[in-house]
C-alpha cells in the first residue's frame, strides 16, 4: 500500500481557508478539531483522519478527491454549469450564501406552485 502525500491537501486546504477569509481557529471549531490540530494539518506535522477530510470537504463544498489532490477538479462529477455555480458558491460569504439559499428555496418541492391542479 502506498502512503498518501498530503502536500496537495495542505495546499488546497490553505487555499480554501484563505479564499473564504476564515481564521484557522474558526474552521477548526466548525469541523470539531482543535486549532492546534488544524495548524498541524496545514503544516504537514499531522495527517488528517478520513472523517476530518470528509468534514472539511463538506464544510467547503468541494470533493474529497480534489481536497486530497487526487483529482484536479473540485466539482468534477457535475455538469459544467453546476460546477461553475458550485465554485462561486464555495467562495461566497455566509451572508451571501443565505441570500442564494433564500432565492433558491422557492424551487424546493414544497414551495412550488401546483400547476397541474393535483392537490394530493
Amino acid at each position: 500500500m502506498t502512503d498518501i502525500d498530503f502536500t496537495a491537501f495542505q495546499n488546497n486546504l490553505r487555499a480554501l481557508i484563505d479564499a473564504r477569509g476564515r481564521l484557522i481557529k474558526d474552521v477548526a471549531a466548525d469541523v470539531n478539531v482543535t486549532p492546534a490540530t488544524m495548524s498541524r494539518y496545514l503544516s504537514g506535522a499531522r495527517d488528517p483522519d478520513l472523517k476530518y477530510v470528509v468534514r472539511l470537504a463538506e464544510y467547503f463544498s468541494v470533493s474529497v478527491d480534489w481536497l486530497l489532490g487526487l483529482n484536479g477538479e473540485k466539482f468534477d462529477v457535475l455538469p459544467q454549469e453546476t460546477q461553475d455555480f458550485a465554485e462561486l458558491y464555495s467562495l461566497a460569504s455566509p451572508d451571501d450564501r443565505r441570500v442564494v439559499q433564500a432565492v433558491l428555496s422557492k424551487y424546493l418541492p414544497e414551495n412550488r406552485p401546483n400547476i397541474c391542479g393535483d392537490r394530493s
